[in-house]
C-alpha cells in the first residue's frame, strides 16, 4: 500500500517535471536509439515516459509489474524496464508483437553477431532469382529486382534456428521493406510513389539490410548497457521479466498477472489523418514467415484488416449508436459533445464514437487485472474532427471515475516535430497530449 507520504512525494516529483519542460522531450538524451529498429507510427516519446515512470519507481514494491495493453512498438515497456519493472504488453497487431519482442529481448551479443554474419554469407551465396512470396499487387509495391533481393533475405532468415534472433532479423527486414518499397513514407497510409520518383530511386535492399543489422546490434547493446548501469546503482542484477503476447484488449487481457502500474496510450488517432498501424505493417507482414507470428485472424486479408479489427474499426451507424449508448451514462461530456454536432455532420463522428465505445470495453478488462492501489498513466490527445476538438481527456477522466478510479495528477506535453501531412483539408491536428494519472482512493 502506498503511504500518504509517498503520494505527496510523487506529486512533488510530477510538479517538478511539469515545470522543467522535460515532458516535451526537449534536451532528451538520444544516444539510446533502439526505438529506431523499425519506425512504427506515432511512437510514444521515450524521454517523457521515462520521466513520469521514474516518479513512481521508488514507491513500488520489488518485482512490481507494469502493463501496456496497447503496446505498439513497446516504448513504454522499455522505459518501465529501465526502472526495474517486470513488464507485460499485448497488441492486436501481430507485427507490433514481434517488434516489441525483438526490442525487449536480452540477446547474447556475440551469438547475435555470429548468426547475423552467417545470414549475410547465405544471402551473398544465394543465386536463386525466384520470388519467395506472392500477393495481390506485389508488382505495384516492389520492383522486380527488389522482390528477388528480399526473397534472398527471407530465405536466409528462415534458416536461422533461434526464433528470437529471427524476430530481430524480421524486424530489420521490415524496416528495409518500409524504405525500399514503392510506398511513400511521408504518411502512415499506403500510397504508391509517383512513377517518376520510382524510376529515380536506386534501391539496394541487401546493402541496406546489412547496414541496419549492424546498427541494430549496436543499439541493442547500448540499451542493455544502460540497464546494466541501473543494476549497478542498486547493487545487484535485476531479473526483469518481459511477457509479450498477441491480444485483443477489448476482449481480454491474456494473463492472470495483477499489475501495479499501467503506462499506455490508447490508439486515439486523428480522423482523416488517422494513424493506420495496420497499413504500415501490411507490406512487411507479407514477407515475414507466418510461423513466427501468433495471430488468430488473417492479418493480410486486406490492407485495412488490422485497423478494422482495432479500436474504432467498426463504423456502421446502427452498431455504433447501440454500443455508445451505455457509455453516455458514464461520460456525459461525450453525450453533450455529440448532441452539439449538427445532424448533417454527425456521420463524421461515428469512428470517434466507435473508438470510445471499444475503449470503454477495454477498460473493463484492464481494470480487472490491476491491483486495487495501482496507478494508471494514460497519454491521450484531443483529436480534431470537422475542426471540432473531441474532449478525449475529459471523457477518459469520466470513464475512469465511473469505475471508482480518481484523477491523481495531470500534465500536458507539446507534440514536437509531429509527422503529419503538410496540407490537411479536413481538420486541425493535435499540438499537445495530455498525461492523465489515476489512482483509486483507498
Amino acid at each position: 500500500m502506498v503511504s500518504e507520504e509517498q503520494l505527496q512525494a510523487i506529486r512533488q516529483k510530477l510538479q517538478t517535471l511539469k515545470e522543467s519542460g522535460e515532458l516535451d522531450g526537449e534536451g532528451a538524451d538520444r544516444s539510446e536509439n533502439l526505438h529506431r529498429l523499425f519506425m512504427y507510427p506515432a511512437m510514444m516519446v521515450p524521454a517523457a515516459q521515462e520521466a513520469v515512470i521514474k516518479a513512481f519507481a521508488d514507491c513500488m514494491p520489488v518485482g512490481a509489474w507494469a502493463i501496456d495493453p496497447f503496446m505498439g512498438s513497446g516504448t513504454s515497456l522499455m522505459s518501465s524496464m529501465e526502472f526495474g519493472f517486470n513488464v507485460y504488453g499485448q497488441d492486436i497487431n501481430p507485427f507490433a508483437v514481434m517488434l516489441s519482442r525483438a526490442k525487449v529481448e536480452k540477446y547474447d551479443i556475440p551469438q547475435l553477431k555470429a548468426v547475423c554474419q552467417e545470414v549475410s554469407d547465405r544471402i551473398a551465396e544465394d543465386n536463386d532469382t525466384s520470388v519467395a512470396v506472392s500477393f495481390r499487387n506485389i508488382d505495384k509495391w516492389f520492383n522486380p529486382d527488389v522482390q528477388i533481393d528480399l526473397s534472398k533475405i527471407r530465405r536466409a532468415i528462415q534458416n536461422v534456428d533461434s526464433q528470437l534472433i529471427r524476430y530481430f532479423l524480421w524486424v530489420i527486414m521490415s524496416e528495409v521493406i518500409r524504405t525500399g518499397s514503392n510506398d511513400r513514407t511521408s504518411t502512415f497510409k499506403l500510397h504508391r510513389r509517383s512513377e517518376e520518383d520510382i524510376q529515380k530511386r536506386n534501391v539496394n535492399v541487401i546493402k541496406e539490410f546489412a547496414v541496419l543489422v549492424n546498427r541494430g546490434i549496436e543499439d541493442i547493446a547500448t540499451y542493455w548497457d544502460k540497464l546494466s548501469k541501473e543494476d549497478e546503482k542498486v547493487g545487484a542484477p535485476r531479473q526483469i521479466i518481459a511477457d509479450i503476447r498477441w491480444g485483443n484488449t477489448k476482449e481480454s487481457i491474456e494473463t492472470d498477472t495483477e499489475f501495479d502500474l499501467l503506462v499506455s496510450s490508447p490508439p486515439y488517432g486523428d480522423n482523416h489523418t488517422t494513424v493506420t498501424y495496420g497499413q504500415t505493417s501490411y507490406l512487411p507482414l507479407q514477407w515475414i514467415d507466418p510461423k513466427d507470428l501468433s495471430c488468430p485472424y488473417d492479418y493480410v486479408k486486406t490492407t485495412q484488416e488490422i485497423d478494422r479489427r482495432s479500436l474504432g474499426g467498426q463504423t456502421i451507424k446502427k452498431e455504433v449508436m447501440v454500443s455508445i449508448a451505455p457509455v453516455y451514462t458514464k461520460a456525459p461530456t461525450l453525450k453533450s459533445f455529440f448532441e452539439g454536432v449538427p445532424a448533417d455532420e454527425q456521420e463524421k463522428y461515428y469512428k470517434t464514437l466507435s473508438f470510445i465505445a471499444d475503449f470503454d470495453k477495454s477498460l473493463d478488462k484492464i481494470v480487472a487485472n490491476m491491483k486495487d492501489d495501482a496507478f494508471y498513466i494514460w497519454t491521450i490527445g484531443n483529436r480534431f474532427v470537422g475542426n471540432r476538438e473531441v474532449p478525449n481527456d475529459q471523457v477518459l477522466i469520466e470513464l475512469m471515475e465511473s469505475r471508482g478510479i480518481q484523477l491523481f495528477e495531470r500534465a500536458e506535453r507539446q507534440i514536437l516535430n509531429k509527422k503529419q501531412p503538410k496540407k490537411n483539408n479536413f481538420s486541425k491536428t493535435m499540438e499537445k497530449e495530455h498525461i492523465l494519472i489515476f489512482h483509486r482512493s483507498m
